[in-house]
C-alpha cells in the first residue's frame, strides 16, 4: 500500500513495541495497566486519507481505519511484535479447505458477526467484496490481487458480471484459481476482500462510499472529506477483537507543527502524519523511544522517485533513467527525514522481504565520480532537457523536492516541480496518461511477499485507466513474462527468482530510483494507552485506550 506520509523514514535496528495495556521493562517482563473502557480518542491528519471504501482505500493511513472497521475471513491478531503479522481465521471457522491441485480453496463461514446495520455477514457478503473489486467500473486497485481466480478477466473486460471461480453454497464460499497461488490467504487478509453488506455490493462509484457499513468492532458513522471522520462502536460486534473506546474522531487539515503541539497539550492523543521532521530528536529525548509516548516501529517498505516510462522524456531511454540514479543525493535526501532517518537503498525489494539480495547497483552515498558517471550516461539523452516533477506538500516532500532539482540540473534537466495534498498526489498520478515525469513514492508492504512490491508496482499487464500502483507505467513485455512465471513458483525457487528480478530490474532497466528503506514514528499524548502495533497495519485503533 501506499505510505501516508514521505516523511516516515527511521532506522532498521530499533526496538519492538508490546502489547495492549503495557510496556516492556528493563528485565523483559511486561507491566500491564488495567484498559478504560470509553471515552473519544483524536487523531490527526494534516492531508485526508484516500478512500474510506474498503475496495478503494489504499493508505497506510486508510489501512489503520480499515483494520478497525472491516471483518474478514482471515486476519491479524491484536498483537505487537512478530505475532501480529501471522494469519489466523476470523470470520472462516479454520483455514480453509485446499484441494490437491492446489487450485480451490473452500472456506466456511461463521455465524454470528453483523453489519453495524444489524444485517447478518454471510459468505455472499464475501463472494459481494471480490465480484465488486473486479468490477471494471469501480477500478479498484485490488484487481491485481484477483488476476488468478477462474472468471476474473471476464469481469474486467466487462464480458461477466461475476467472477465464476467465485461460488457460494449456503455458509461455503468456494474459490477456483487458474494455478495454484502460493499467497492467496495473506491477499485476502487484505481490507479489499473484507466483508461488505448488499448496499455497497450494488454500489460501484469509482469516488467511493463516505459511510459503508462495516462488520468490525468499528464503522465509519460519518465522513466530511478534507475535515473530519467520525468512527463509532459497532453495537452489534460480539467478536473477539478490543473494541476500547466509545469513539475515534479524525481531525483533518492542520499543519504538523500544530498537531504536535495539540499532542503535547492532549487536545489530540495521535499525530497520524507525524510531526515535523526537526522535532523527532527532541521527543525523542524527553519522552524516550518505546515507552509511552513516543514509538518507533519497522516496516517492509520502500521510498522511490518514479519515471514515468510512457512519456517522451524517459520512453525507451533507459541511459537517462540510468543517469537519474547515479545523480541522486541518497544521503541528503535522507536527512531531511530527521531524526531516526533510516536506511539508503537503491533497489526494489527492501530487508527483512523474502528474495531480499543485496544489488548495490548505485551510490548510497554519492562522490564527484557518481556526478561524472551520470553525465556521461545522461549526455545526447535528455530530450530537451525539460522535466516536470510531482511530490506532496507534506514535510519534508518540498524540501527533497529541491534536492532533486539542483541533482538533476547537474545532468541537464530543467525540474518543474508541483506540489498536492497527499491523497491528491496519489488520485493524479494513478490516471495512465498523466501529465508527469517524475513522482515521489512509497510503497510499505500488504503481506510479506516480494509479488507485493515486484509484480504489484512494474507489472504492465495490470495498468487501468485510473488506480494504478505502477505509477512508473513500466510496461516491458519480457519482465511481464517474467513477473508472472515467478508468481507461480513456491519456496526458494519463489525467492531467487523474484532476487534475480529485483536485480535486473533495477540496473538494466531502471523505472524507479530507489531511495531508502522506512519504518514509522509515531507521537501520541500522555492520555494514551493500549498502545498496540500491528506489522501489517500499524497503529491498532481497536486495541487503544484512555487512561
Amino acid at each position: 500500500m501506499r505510505l501516508c506520509s514521505l516523511a516516515a523514514l527511521v532506522g532498521a535496528a530499533l526496538l519492538l513495541a508490546t502489547g495492549c495495556g503495557g510496556k516492556k521493562s528493563a528485565g523483559g517482563t511486561t507491566a500491564t495497566t488495567p484498559v478504560v473502557k470509553g471515552g473519544t480518542y483524536v487523531v490527526e491528519l494534516t492531508t485526508d486519507v484516500d478512500y474510506v471504501d474498503p475496495g478503494l482505500d489504499y493508505l497506510t493511513t486508510g489501512w489503520e481505519i480499515q483494520y478497525a472497521v472491516g471483518c474478514k475471513l482471515l486476519n491479524y491478531p491484536d498483537e505487537s511484535g512478530a505475532a501480529s503479522s501471522q494469519l489466523q481465521p476470523e470470520v472462516a471457522t479454520g483455514f480453509p479447505k485446499v484441494s490437491h491441485n492446489g487450485k480451490t480453496y473452500t472456506f466456511t463461514v461463521r455465524k454470528g458477526y453483523r453489519f453495524n446495520t444489524g444485517q447478518p455477514v454471510t459468505a455472499q457478503s464475501f463472494a459481494d467484496a471480490l465480484n465488486r473489486d473486479a468490477n471494471p467500473t469501480l477500478q479498484s486497485p485490488a484487481q491485481a490481487f484477483l488476476s488468478d481466480i477462474v472468471g476474473a478477466q471476464d469481469v474486467f473486460d466487462g464480458k461477466a458480471k461475476t467472477m465464476s471461480g467465485v461460488a457460494v453454497d449456503g455458509e461455503k464460499l468456494t474459490i477456483t484459481l487458474e494455478r495454484p497461488g502460493p499467497d492467496l490467504l495473506a491477499r485476502l487478509a487484505m481490507p479489499f476482500f473484507q466483508a461488505i453488506d448488499p448496499a455497497l455490493a450494488a454500489d460501484h462509484n469509482p469516488n467511493g462510499v463516505d459511510t459503508p457499513a462495516s462488520c468490525g468492532p468499528y464503522y465509519i458513522a460519518d465522513r466530511i472529506p478534507n475535515n473530519s471522520i467520525t468512527i463509532v462502536r459497532n453495537r452489534y460486534y460480539t467478536g473477539p477483537r478490543p473494541h476500547n473506546v466509545s469513539e475515534i474522531d479524525y481531525k483533518i487539515g492542520n499543519t504538523p507543527v500544530v498537531i504536535e503541539q495539540n499532542v503535547q497539550s492532549g487536545t489530540a492523543d495521535y499525530a497520524a502524519s507525524g510531526v515535523p521532521p526537526a522535532n523527532y530528536k527532541t521527543i525523542s529525548d524527553k519522552y524516550g523511544v518505546n515507552k509511552e509516548r513516543f514509538w518507533v516501529e519497522p516496516q517492509l517498505s520502500v521510498q522511490y522517485l518514479a519515471m514515468n516510462t510512457s512519456r517522451p522524456l524517459f520512453k525507451d531511454n533507459v541511459e537517462l533513467r540510468q543517469a537519474v540514479n547515479w545523480a541522486i543525493s541518497r544521503g541528503a535526501l535522507l536527512e531531511q527525514g530527521g531524526y531516526f532517518a533510516g536506511v539508503l537503498t537503491d533497489q526494489i525489494l527492501p530487508p527483512g522481504m523474502p528474495g531480499f539480495k543485496r544489488v548495490s547497483a548505485y551510490p548510497l552515498q554519492q562522490t564527484g565520480q557518481d556526478v561524472a558517471k551520470a553525465q556521461q550516461l545522461a549526455k545526447g539523452h535528455t530530450r530537451g532537457g525539460k522535466a516536470i516533477l510531482w511530490t506532496s506538500t507534506t514535510e519534508p516532500a518540498p524540501l527533497q523536492a529541491q534536492i532533486y532539482q539542483q541533482n538533476l540540473k547537474k545532468i541537464g534537466l530543467d525540474v518543474e516541480v508541483q506540489q498536492f495534498a497527499r491523497a491528491v498526489q496519489i488520485q493524479k498520478e494513478g490516471i495512465k496518461g498523466a501529465a508527469f515525469d517524475f513522482t515521489t513514492e512509497g510503497w510499505a508492504a500488504d503481506y510479506a511477499d516480494p509479488y507485493d512490491f515486484v509484480n504489484v508496482l512494474l507489472d504492465g499487464t495490470k495498468i487501468q485507466s485510473a488506480n494504478n500502483n505502477n505509477v512508473a507505467y513500466f510496461d516491458d513485455p519480457a519482465y511481464n513474462k517474467r513477473m508472472a512465471s515467478a508468481s507461480l513458483l513456491f519456496g526458494s525457487q519463489r525467492y531467487s527468482t523474484y532476487a534475480g528480478l529485483d536485480s535486473d530490474i533495477t540496473k538494466d532497466a531502471a523505472p524507479w530510483a530507489a531511495r531508502a528503506n522506512s519504518t514509522n514514528r509515531i507521537f501520541v499524548s500522555a492520555k494514551s494507552g493500549c498502545f498496540t502495533y500491528n506489522a501489517v497495519f500499524g497503529v491498532d485503533l481497536s486495541a487503544l485506550c484512555l487512561k
